[in-house]
């Protein structure tokens, strides 16, 4: 976890050995003074990051020590009751979270709905609490527009789109981990421009170098 100033920040995918640490690694550089954390509705305590997330993350700036200190915790009771703000990969984390603590509802999204949240309200997500933020962000549920679901089709230029969700590389069709990170990259990178300003950084995901 990342000490913070200005809030803290749950990120919730299934296992946590992919998805919602890469997403806690890339706010933890983009938004340091915010306190992150991530757990998984069904993972396993002790389980390493999948071999994909480990080599990608390792290969960013002070990734490596991230990479390899990492280990899955299940989600739990008090953890949400503690966090600020809660982002999840998909709508059924969502889910989740609002079945351990149902008080918890107006401070749970899932990271995409979340990052167009912050977008749509401009300079009201800007020098406020992540507190403040989730209630700002909870003020205008239905009232966001939300990027709709695109099937990957065979020799299309376009890329999948998702909806809500970050598509999970361990099940379904979605192909590549390198979707799944550019989907989380884009979603971060979203959240950190409206909530801070263009000078969050979010670091660059290209390919790293295979190694040996």
């Amino acid at each position: 976890m990342s000490e913070a100033t200005d809030g803290s920040l749950l990120i919730v995918c299934a296992a946590n050995v992919c998805r919602s640490p890469f997403a806690a690694f890339l706010f933890s550089q983009a938004l340091p003074d915010m306190s992150v954390s991530s757990l998984g509705a069904t993972a396993r305590d002790g389980d390493p990051l999948c071999r994909f997330t480990e080599e990608r993350i390792s290969a960013l700036p002070d990734g490596e020590a991230f990479a390899s200190e990492h280990r899955a915790a299940r989600l739990d009771a008090e953890s949400v009751a503690s966090a600020d703000l809660i982002l999840t990969a998909s709508a059924a984390e969502r889910s989740a979270v609002a079945g351990l603590d149902p008080y918890a509802r107006p401070r749970v999204f899932t990271l995409v709905e979340a990052a167009h949240s912050a977008r749509t309200l401009g300079a009201d997500a800007r020098g406020i609490s992540l507190a403040e933020l989730a209630a700002r962000m909870h003020a205008q549920r239905g009232m966001v527009d939300l990027p709709p679901v695109r099937r990957r089709r065979r020799f299309s230029p376009l890329r999948a789109q998702y909806g809500i969700a970050i598509p999970d590389a361990h099940i379904g069709d979605t192909g590549t981990h390198d979707e799944v990170y550019r989907t989380l990259s884009d979603a971060v990178s979203m959240f950190a421009d409206a909530y801070s300003g263009p000078e969050a950084h979010v670091a660059s995901i290209e390919q790293p170098q295979r190694r040996g």
